[in-house]
């Protein structure tokens, strides 16, 4: 056996073999530097043939792979490599093994793309093979997994089938435990994820759940009014929309996730005036102190892009707020870092964003959700007018990691229902809490339906579960314990016409 493996080839692996779901080994977070390479010993030669000889029973082109190359990684997974010669490193077969026991726990073949166009085996033959394919690795009850749904992941390479199985546990799917299995163009199995080892884990009884009727009432609830501008810019449609995580506690019925969502803000402007920028030099000396970002720093390049739209945007998708607005941006080499929106006559900053990207690349949150949530509302004190009263925090504070910054979106209201286009976005810095960003909201006149005319609650929640149904799952919510919980998947598009109990779409007037 070759004794050594370089980084070359592991980043080659890892960068291809498509089929690896996040939860797999072959998709384990930071391993790159930690692998290391030991001489081989007779237990991990012991180990090491028993995989493979595993994995041979069940991969019959493995034979074409003679070449077997063994990575030793702070993991408790030992990665063997399968070449077809010494020469040629950039076809192979991954076999991913238990460090302690040699089982054989997922694998991935990648090849050369073929330039050929290949037409794709059929689904619900892909599914046979799949299904069969999991009765020899698992035995005839496939360890209690099921295809989940109509079997069919939403990935897609171009190149094969993913075939998507849930496990089932005292009847539930449990949706944390996922296995994935690639079905090429020839039917030939090419890969297959790593699944949950669920023996640690205790599962909550069914005997204590709500019934599913009791659910639904329970879901009614949360039901609430909301306008939202039509595509015509002149009126606002009445929608009703389910204002929760998408998950109720099976046993109390409450939104499972503990989070500020959809929650009052009881906001008493200071008075402050406006912030102001009658130049770029200003509005830049603005965003320095504001964000303590250095613009002289590095290379910054500034372009005056009035009139079109900000390359940094996080809420822009029904108005042209930009258009005969001042638009000035910022970007280095590795490119956008800010932007802001003034109005030309007053100098009154009306957008700004920044993202620090050397920050962003090292960030460590420190931050929490509740402390950067404090924050925005202080700032919210700062730039809303007077009069503003009561908001609605619409969402969580969603932390990104890829800017270190969080995310909060609140809502002015009308006749005590929020308007969801007058909309103020808040980004806090996760690490030093400084204001990365603001979009004040602007209120849009146009006419408002009479509340008194809606449907109630239960008919809109009828509406809405006549096409997504609640679905009991279990859910990891601590270490190795997993909750029920009734779903509801598709929130997104999850909004009601509160006049017509259709299904709206902004956009369309299609009817569901």
């Amino acid at each position: 056996m070759m004794k050594k493996v370089t980084h070359a080839v592991f980043l080659l692996m890892a960068a291809t073999i498509a089929m690896s779901s996040s939860s797999g080994a072959l998709a384990s977070e930071n391993t790159l530097e930690k692998i290391k390479v030991e001489q081989m010993t007779p237990e991990i030669n012991k180990l090491v043939e028993k995989g493979v000889k595993k994995a041979a029973s069940l991969i019959p082109y493995l034979k074409d792979y003679p070449v077997t190359e063994v990575v030793l990684k702070d993991t408790p997974y030992l990665l063997v490599n399968n070449y077809k010669s010494r020469e040629n490193n950039a076809e192979f077969v991954a076999l991913v093994l238990d460090k302690n026991t040699g089982e054989l726990l997922e694998f991935g073949k990648y090849e050369l793309n073929n330039q050929t166009s290949q037409t794709l085996y059929p689904i619900d033959k892909s599914k046979e093979v799949a299904i069969s394919f999991m009765k020899k690795w698992y035995g005839e009850d496939m360890a209690g997994y099921q295809l989940d749904g109509d079997g069919v992941a939403k990935v897609f390479d171009g190149q094969t089938n993913t075939i998507q199985f849930v496990r089932v546990i005292n009847g539930v799917p449990f949706p944390d435990d996922m296995i994935q299995v690639q079905v090429d163009h020839e039917g030939q199995i090419t890969g297959k994820s790593l699944g949950m080892n669920s023996e640690k884990i205790s599962f909550a009884k069914l005997d204590q759940i709500l019934s599913k009727e009791k659910a639904v009432k329970q879901l009614a609830t949360y039901m609430q009014l909301r306008y939202s501008l039509d595509q015509n810019g002149k009126t606002y449609k009445l929608l009703y929309v389910p204002a929760f995580s998408g998950m109720l506690d099976a046993v109390s019925g409450k939104d499972s996730v503990n989070k500020p969502y959809h929650s009052k803000v009881n906001v008493i402007p200071k008075g402050t005036s406006k912030p102001v920028a009658k130049s770029r030099e200003e509005a830049q000396v603005y965003l320095t102190q504001r964000t303590g970002y250095d613009f002289a720093k590095g290379n910054v390049f500034f372009e005056d892009l009035t009139g079109e739209k900000p390359v940094i945007i996080k809420y822009f998708w029904k108005t042209n707020k930009w258009e005969g607005r001042t638009n000035y941006s910022w970007r280095t080499d590795d490119g956008w870092i800010g932007s802001m929106l003034i109005e030309p006559k007053t100098g009154s900053i009306v957008n700004y964003h920044v993202i620090d990207t050397s920050v962003s690349k090292t960030a460590t949150k420190k931050l929490t959700q509740e402390q950067a949530l404090q924050l925005a509302i202080n700032e919210l004190a700062e730039i809303a007018p007077a009069g503003t009263g009561e908001l609605l925090l619409l969402q969580p504070g969603e932390y990104d990691e890829s800017t270190d910054q969080y995310a909060f979106y609140f809502v002015r209201q009308e006749q005590g229902i929020p308007v969801e286009d007058w909309l103020t976005h808040i980004s806090i810095n996760g690490s030093n809490g400084k204001v990365m960003g603001i979009d004040l909201n602007e209120k849009v006149e146009g006419v408002m339906t009479d509340p008194k005319k809606a449907i109630s609650q239960e008919e809109a929640a009828a509406a809405l579960l006549k096409k997504y149904p609640l679905q009991l799952q279990y859910i990891l919510q601590e270490e190795g314990k997993a909750s029920l919980v009734y779903t509801l998947p598709m929130l997104f598009d999850a909004k009601i016409d509160a006049l017509t109990g259709e299904f709206y779409t902004y956009g369309s007037t299609k009817k569901e």
